[in-house]
């Protein structure tokens, strides 16, 4: 996790990502990857298939005692940024969301009758290698979550590679498997510029797939 929020904290401190709107296509229950984007983002929304991490975004924005405590790694991204009080930013993070909504990103709308305007920028993290049955079935999610992206927007993008299989220690279920320059090459067949990629490789093994590491990818949509 250190790695990716270093990645993020860089992404977003440099004023370089333009916008007050950011949508983050499958938000799980975990609100760490919008701590550093809060900074600059008046209007966060969280897009999640499954209600129950619906549910759990909901309880930290409204303070639930019973709401998992991200306080460490609000603490942690802060000292990794220098930046400010770090109460303060979790305020910031609660005020910035603005809405937990549903989303399926096997939809051509994936937000289905939500009515909003493209948005400046989408994230996405684990979420679109997750689901995808296949490569060609990664190319069509990504080409929905693109269309959600205003033109002259950024797409970040996080994605495990090398995985054949992922585990809940009950099950063990089939992964697509991806690898960095194809999810780099999938960015730009669908409208996308400027694309930046950096990828993590795992040194230990992970304990719930055969993942061979990370690939973190910006991108600019092209003006139509």
């Amino acid at each position: 996790m250190a790695w990716l929020l270093e990645k993020v904290a860089d992404t977003f401190a440099g004023g370089d990502v333009p916008g007050d709107r950011l949508l983050d296509v499958g938000t799980r229950p975990a609100i760490h990857n919008l701590i550093s984007p809060a900074r600059c983002f008046r209007s966060i929304t969280c897009a999640e298939f499954c209600q129950a991490n619906r549910v759990e975004v909901e309880k930290w924005v409204r303070d639930d005692g019973d709401a998992f405590d991200w306080d460490p790694i609000i603490k942690y991204v802060c000292k990794l940024e220098g930046t400010g009080n770090w109460k303060e930013r979790k305020e910031a993070l609660r005020n910035a969301i603005e809405a937990v909504v549903f989303c399926d990103v096997r939809e051509k709308n994936p937000l289905g009758a939500l009515t909003s305007d493209p948005y400046d920028v989408v994230s996405s993290v684990f979420t679109l290698c997750g689901v995808a049955k296949d490569r060609p079935d990664f190319s069509a999610v990504v080409s929905n979550v693109a269309s959600l992206v205003k033109p002259g927007g950024t797409m970040v993008l996080v994605c495990d590679f090398g995985v054949t299989y992922y585990t809940d220690g009950t099950s063990t279920y089939p992964h697509c498997v991806l690898d960095a320059p194809y999810v780099k090459q999938v960015v730009e067949e669908n409208g996308f510029g400027d694309v930046k990629d950096d990828v993590f490789l795992y040194t230990t093994p992970c304990p719930h797939s055969d993942a061979k590491g990370l690939v973190y990818v910006t991108a600019r949509k092209l003006e139509e």
